[in-house]
């Protein structure tokens, strides 16, 4: 597993969230210079707004560096300007934007089968930006079984250092060798419910003993999602 690259103090953090808003937008702006027909100037703020529905204001803040969208908004922005999440946050060295150095944080990306991978790259202010923690992981979900949740497609974000279930809430767990994602509840009288959010798909319920004699392994707990086309 890649590490995590840690800041050192305050001041470098905020100027180094300045910097990845002034990069996002440099990003932005260059996605948009290919798509064509998006005017520069004010006229780009005011399209940006009508294309994602968002306020002038909000999208004048991506255009210039003020802030950035929702991490749950950059696949419908990707897909929209004809370009990946990944370089709208990382950019290329076409587009005029900083190349990937020792700064980013990587994180990995995995299937339901784990073998085959790539990395999303990130500044770590990057990740508080959207709200996610450092040392995340993520997995593209490839099946139906957590619908709505998550649908094939998505990528669900998980922090690899959760190995028990202390709480109620989502984790990507290993059964049969496999990762899945299931939604736990724990009750003081049947012990834990693994949930598929698909109703098609049955619900297990376990004890704690029996969670761990079964060989299903807590894998992380589900801390962020990308929905991708929604």
């Amino acid at each position: 597993m890649n590490s995590v690259i840690h800041l050192d103090n305050q001041d470098d953090t905020s100027l180094r969230q300045k910097a990845f808003r002034k990069q996002f937008a440099e990003n932005l702006n260059a996605a948009l210079d290919r798509r064509g027909a998006i005017p520069s100037g004010y006229g780009r703020v005011t399209a940006v707004a009508e294309l994602f529905g968002v306020s002038q204001n909000t999208a004048a803040n991506w255009l210039r560096g003020g802030g950035v969208p929702e991490l749950a908004r950059l696949p419908e922005i990707a897909e929209t300007l004809n370009t990946t999440v990944e370089q709208l946050v990382v950019g290329t060295p076409s587009t005029g934007a900083h190349a990937i150095d020792e700064r980013y944080t990587i994180i990995d990306i995995h299937g339901n089968d784990e073998d085959e991978a790539h990395a999303l790259y990130m500044l770590p202010e990057a990740l508080r930006e959207i709200g996610l923690p450092r040392g995340v992981t993520a997995m593209r979900v490839s099946g139906d079984d957590m619908d709505p949740y998550l649908r094939p497609g998505d990528v669900v974000f998980y922090d690899p250092r959760v190995n028990r279930i202390h709480t109620n809430g989502v984790f990507v767990l290993r059964i049969h060798d496999a990762p899945v994602v299931r939604r736990v509840q724990r009750s003081t009288v049947d012990g834990l419910r693994l949930i598929c959010d698909n109703e098609r798909f049955g619900s297990e319920t376990l004890s704690e003993a029996a969670l761990e004699s079964s060989g299903i392994e807590v894998v992380g707990h589900v801390v962020g999602r990308l929905l991708v086309g929604r």
